[in-house]
């Protein structure tokens, strides 16, 4: 029976990005969102930016597994 692995990688960056607050999808595939100086220093915003980030990933990445998964079994 085949095993699989989850890799999750978070990264906050110091950027220039003049847009905040909308959650962008990149060309890669990732997502991500751009927060204020202030909002960075917040445990509770900066918990909820990653958060807000995160699950659409997440949600793609499953969807995507199953997807694959399913076409296997075919």
């Amino acid at each position: 029976m085949s095993r699989y692995k989850v890799n999750v990688k978070v990264e906050l960056i110091e950027c220039d990005d003049s847009e905040q607050g909308d959650l962008t999808k990149n060309l890669d595939g990732s997502f991500s969102i751009t927060m204020s100086e202030q909002d960075a220093v917040s445990i509770d915003k900066v918990d909820s930016s990653v958060l807000q980030t995160a699950y659409p990933a997440m949600r793609e990445a499953v969807s995507k597994h199953l997807t694959e998964i399913s076409k296997k079994s075919l």
